[in-house]
């Protein structure tokens, strides 16, 4: 869930010797030095920088250098939200949902809300996930959409793999097997093994596509190379439906495929 900030983002707004304190440290953390590391970034972060408090945080969630301590993780990643530092308000969400008993949605909910509203993709998407369900807030089909819409446009693949699903069922909006189709699609080139699956599903039958039994056996192949064991009985039909010469192009489809990154479509 947390990942460190690369040093040149703390640039922005340290002096010559805050610059040099935090180099120092992120030079101990790669060479695998934490208790050094830490040293650094706690004395930044006390003096509150928000990328060095949100590093100390990640520190105290993965026990690198320090034994781990949620308490801490908490305290510091609040201190570096309140600043604005958007990764620590959407890790804070997270924790404040995967809490078992003691979930929040509501404040989980509010970290999201100040996190997308800034342009941050992943709690576009989370935040989309709690209008869909209501969890922390009123529930809103039109406002999930329209996150949705965001993450997906700006290539995150579970956005456009629930928006393919939610044109493919009509949620909160009229149902478009056609833009169905093109949301699992976006989805399943980047390599999502969900979207590989329905997008073969939507081959084999021709909905919202042009029916291609080759397309559907290829995206069906890479699902299941992935792990989607559910998508069996999809290979099982194509191949009783297929001559060998369709499957061995199918098969020759599937082996030449590349991931294409949402920014290179």
């Amino acid at each position: 869930m947390a990942r460190l900030i690369i040093a040149a983002l703390a640039f922005l707004c340290f002096t010559a010797t805050a610059q040099a304190d935090f180099l120092e440290g992120w030079r101990a953390y790669q060479q695998g030095d934490f208790t050094t590391a830490l040293q650094h970034w706690t004395r930044l972060a006390e003096n509150g920088d928000p990328v060095s408090q949100y590093n100390v945080g990640v520190m105290y969630d993965e026990g690198t250098g320090v034994r781990r301590d949620p308490a801490k993780v908490v305290a510091w990643w609040n201190k570096a939200a309140d600043q604005g530092h958007l990764t620590a308000q959407h890790n804070l969400a997270l924790l404040l949902i995967e809490r078992g008993r003691t979930q929040d949605f509501r404040k989980a909910a509010y970290w999201l809300k100040r996190a997308a509203a800034d342009g941050f993709v992943l709690s576009q998407y989370s935040l989309a996930k709690l209008y869909a369900t209501g969890l922390g807030v009123e529930r809103d089909n039109d406002l999930a959409l329209d996150l949705f819409l965001k993450a997906g446009d700006a290539g995150f693949v579970k956005a456009q793999y629930n928006l393919g699903k939610i044109y493919r069922d009509g949620i909160g909006v009229a149902a478009d097997p056609v833009v169905s189709v093109d949301w699992f699609r976006k989805a399943a080139v980047q390599g999502y093994a969900k979207a590989q699956e329905k997008l073969a599903i939507r081959f084999a039958r021709g909905t919202g596509v042009q029916r291609d039994v080759i397309e559907a056996l290829k995206w069906a192949i890479l699902a299941s190379q992935a792990g989607r064991a559910s998508v069996q009985t999809t290979l099982d039909e194509l191949h009783e439906a297929m001559g060998p010469r369709q499957i061995a192009e199918a098969q020759s489809r599937a082996e030449a495929f590349q991931p294409v990154p949402a920014g290179q479509q």
